[in-house]
């Protein structure tokens, strides 16, 4: 509660702050949002601009814990990004679909509807099972299969639908794929070298910890703009001998 409340008061300064010098940043569209003459309170955008911030952050570095675990899980995935990093995107879209981090979504039911002689009366609060959605038979072939090279998949319901539709999809589906071909490309023999513990599968999941074992000698420098490449008398300090073979890192959600 502590931190939520420390967060409310970051979110609500910057509301104020940003009152006085309105740009074309979200924040200062969502000040001037109106709605039959009503605008949001300041409760309100405190709420909304929270979300966001949390939704922005949380959900991405958790996907992509995610997406390094299943890639681990399989090494022919895992070494078919290395050699062709432009799979990228799609390998994203895949990733996402066969294990995503967000399990289900709630919604309320507008009107009376009966689906699978179901009857759900309107205000009813459902929760959709997005993630058994994305492995539905009747609409992937092998659902249960990871393949990044998926040709023409159909929309996964990951991110929503229509007017609920992830705001940050676009920029999500950037940085994952970006990290991606990082990840891969700088740790091409890359496997899991021990068990995975995961969050409570409820709002938003993801690994707690994720062991990850490379090859060092294996690694792929990436190079800064500009940077002199060393010779082999100026290569800086080696690994310790408990790496001269592997590399270990774990890296928290």
């Amino acid at each position: 509660m502590a931190a939520w409340e420390q967060l409310d008061a970051y979110v609500g300064d910057s509301i104020d702050r940003r009152r006085q010098y309105l740009g074309d940043d979200l924040t200062s569209q969502l000040i001037r949002a109106e709605d039959d003459g009503e605008r949001f309170t300041r409760d309100e955008l405190v709420n909304l601009v929270a979300v966001l911030l949390n939704a922005g952050t949380d959900t991405t570095r958790n996907q992509l814990a995610a997406a390094v675990q299943i890639l681990a899980d399989h090494p022919g995935q895992w070494s078919l990004l290395v050699e062709h990093p432009e799979l990228a995107p799609r390998a994203v879209e895949e990733l996402i679909r066969y294990f995503p981090i967000a399990f289900s979504s709630v919604r309320v039911a507008v009107d009376d509807v009966e689906f699978d002689d179901v009857r759900i009366p309107a205000g009813t609060c459902v929760i959709a099972s997005t993630a058994a959605a994305n492995r539905d038979p009747a609409v992937y072939d092998e659902p249960d299969r990871l393949d990044i090279t998926r040709q023409g998949p159909a929309p996964m319901l990951t991110f929503g639908g229509a007017g609920h539709y992830c705001l940050g999809a676009h920029l999500a589906r950037v940085e994952l794929a970006e990290a991606l071909i990082i990840v891969t490309r700088l740790m091409p023999h890359a496997r899991r070298s021990g068990p995975v513990t995961w969050k409570p599968i409820a709002g938003i999941s993801g690994p707690t910890a994720l062991p990850v074992e490379f090859d060092a000698r294996h690694m792929r420098r990436v190079a800064k703009p500009g940077a002199v490449p060393r010779t082999a008398t100026d290569r800086g300090p080696r690994f310790g001998n408990s790496a001269r073979a592997h590399g270990r890192a774990e890296r928290p959600a």
